[in-house]
């Protein structure tokens, strides 16, 4: 039996991709104990792992990042990425390094998991010789000659000019633009008592990583030519099913839109944007005269408050929670901000995509949804109904869209996500060390 420490930054994008790897590793006979926030503890105990809830004063959740957002309204983009990855991902490692350290030496893992945004702890398994394992939940943002720095929203290029491009730009981020949290991360590191690391501190987690597995698949991926030995696509990290779940009354709906060839539309904002200004209403306004058939969700806002029932056309479902594997088969284009973990979903079903929003990691992955052919970017954070509404008609009007969305769905179908990062864990655990 393998002992599996897994420790992930508690915001549910982070949390949620690592269920099924963590349930497959308890099936299989292995113990696995997962640090991280206290919000989370029925989720992670439906997987049979141990939970160990973070420090109150280390604990946030979904919303923190959404005040992160709000402060920065007028700033979308490289603004807002800064203030988040120094406030919650880099000034954050000392303390969480304090608070798991004693559960290390405790539980003794064999092998450490974290996700791609929790430092903490690969850095504890490098001081304690233990082999780790990093997987990212975000598009890559190891440095590469073939693509712009992270969080740029730039398209790659290999060309000689390109790369040109990108070893000037790569100097501007790290030199001039992330300065100050380059000088942060090494504070950071001298306090947690690791060997001063060189280069772009973005690139630390897959350095220091034993494996780096990435929930993706290449054909999402920007190609590069010096890609380090550490990374491998497993695939996305799919839920395998949703308990006590029973299809609403308005279900059947589906298979009328089908029957009477109504194109559905899926709306959501994902769970780190709450504000449905952002997204969800101007959609449903959008969208509010079209043959369609929309379904909205409202993650966690009460879908009263956020449009009661008198004032919503006649064409929508506005509900706070529906499984994406159970509509996803039936939709046929998603509309939705650009979250990682439900842009994956939807093209691992074959579903094209509209995307807006600029906060987080969002410009990236957007551009890569506009760059892989599978939907339009709309390149705002805040859009009106009628550029939604042409965005949508857009990828309906274009079968190629459909077309590529499920070319890349027939590619995700050859990885097998969980079973993979599942099988790497275990390896790490047993390589010499």
């Amino acid at each position: 039996m393998t002992r599996v420490l897994l420790a992930t930054i508690p915001i549910t994008g982070h949390v949620r991709p690592a269920l099924p790897v963590a349930k497959r590793l308890v099936a299989d006979g292995n113990e696995v104990v997962w640090y991280t926030g206290k919000k989370f503890e029925d989720l992670v105990g439906r997987t049979g792992a141990r939970f160990v809830a973070s420090s109150a004063q280390l604990d946030f959740d979904d919303s923190r990042v959404d005040v992160l957002q709000s402060m920065d309204d007028r700033k979308p983009g490289l603004a807002g990425l800064k203030k988040t990855i120094r406030k919650l991902f880099v000034e954050s490692i000392p303390g969480y390094a304090r608070d798991v350290a004693p559960l290390v030496d405790d539980f003794r893992p064999h092998v450490i998991v974290a996700d791609h945004c929790f430092m903490a702890a690969p850095f504890l398994a490098q001081l304690r010789g233990i082999p780790k394992v990093v997987f990212g939940v975000g598009p890559l943002s190891v440095s590469s000659v073939d693509t712009a720095p992270f969080g740029m929203g730039l398209r790659p290029s290999a060309t000689p000019l390109g790369r040109l491009r990108n070893r000037s730009l790569q100097w501007l981020m790290s030199h001039v633009v992330f300065h100050d949290i380059q000088r942060a991360a090494h504070r950071v590191n001298a306090e947690v008592g690791i060997p001063p690391l060189d280069g772009f501190f973005m690139d630390w987690g897959m350095r220091v990583a034993d494996r780096y597995l990435l929930a993706t698949i290449p054909e999402f991926e920007y190609p590069r030519s010096d890609v380090p030995d550490a990374i491998e696509f497993v695939g996305p990290m799919l839920p395998v099913g949703v308990d006590d779940w029973e299809p609403p009354e308005w279900w059947p709906e589906l298979t009328e839109a089908r029957r009477d060839g109504r194109p559905v539309v899926l709306v959501t904002q994902g769970t780190a944007t709450s504000d449905p200004a952002h997204l969800v209403l101007p959609a449903i306004a959008g969208l509010a005269d079209k043959d369609a058939l929309v379904i909205a969700t409202t993650d966690k806002a009460d879908p009263d408050r956020v449009l009661p029932v008198a004032q919503r056309p006649k064409n929508l479902q506005l509900v706070s929670f529906v499984p994406f594997i159970e509509l996803l088969p039936h939709t046929d284009v998603v509309v939705t901000n650009g979250g990682y973990g439900g842009v994956q979903m939807a093209l691992a079903y074959g579903v094209p995509l509209v995307t807006a929003g600029l906060s987080e990691d969002k410009m990236e992955v957007n551009t890569r949804v506009e760059w892989s052919g599978t939907g339009v970017s709309l390149n705002t954070w805040r859009p009106g109904p009628a550029k939604i509404r042409a965005g949508v008609d857009k990828v309906l009007g274009d079968p190629g869209y459909r077309t590529r969305a499920q070319q890349l769905g027939a590619a995700y179908a050859r990885y097998s996500g969980a079973e993979r990062a599942a099988e790497v864990i275990l390896e790490s655990a047993a390589a010499p060390r």
